[in-house]
């Protein structure tokens, strides 16, 4: 049996240890380095499935070429989407419900403007949930699982994990089977 069922690469680059992280000098470890190392740990039987996470299109186009065990998994936004789901990676939708953390609210961090609100206060996503008795996120939950991706929600608040796991129940395929039509 594994140990752990899948291990993902976070990054495409290695990042140096200590508070000045970002990222380590060229002539470093590459993530063609990592991912061969990945592939070594899966036949050990350590781990059930190697994947990757926030990899561009071109990164993961590099693996594919160049390795012997594709990602199983795409941890990711939704970009390229189908282009993963015909190379059968899988995409695990990367905070499928926007980034609730007020940093990347208040100034966005690329380009030091103001970013627009969060994804759960959408009026549209309001209304959706109202008219079924659900929430805003139980709505882009049932969006994200019902394009074949798996949301993985973060949260240490106890009430919004009890909505997390409600998203899961049997209204999911129904309400999204009607958003669709």
């Amino acid at each position: 049996m594994a140990d752990v069922d899948l291990y993902l690469m976070h990054y495409p680059c290695t990042f140096a240890r200590g508070p000045e992280r970002f990222p380590k000098d060229e002539d470093e470890t590459t993530y063609e380095d990592t991912w061969k190392a990945l592939e070594k740990l899966e036949k050990t039987g350590k781990t059930k499935a190697i994947g990757v996470s926030n990899f561009s299109k071109g990164e993961v186009e590099n693996l594919l070429d160049n390795g012997t065990v594709p990602p199983a998994v795409h941890q990711m936004e939704v970009p390229f989407t189908q282009w993963n789901k015909e190379k059968g990676i899988h995409v695990m939708q990367f905070s499928p419900l926007g980034n609730q953390n007020s940093f990347y609210r208040d100034i966005y961090w690329s380009n030091g403007r103001a970013n627009r609100g969060r994804l759960i206060d959408e009026p549209v996503l309001a209304e959706i949930g109202k008219k079924y008795n659900k929430t805003s996120v139980h709505v882009v939950l049932a969006w994200g699982i019902n394009h074949g991706r798996s949301v993985i929600p973060k949260s240490t608040i106890p009430w919004q994990i009890e909505q997390n796991l409600a998203s899961a129940s049997s209204w999911i395929p129904k309400i999204c089977r009607k958003l669709m039509h």
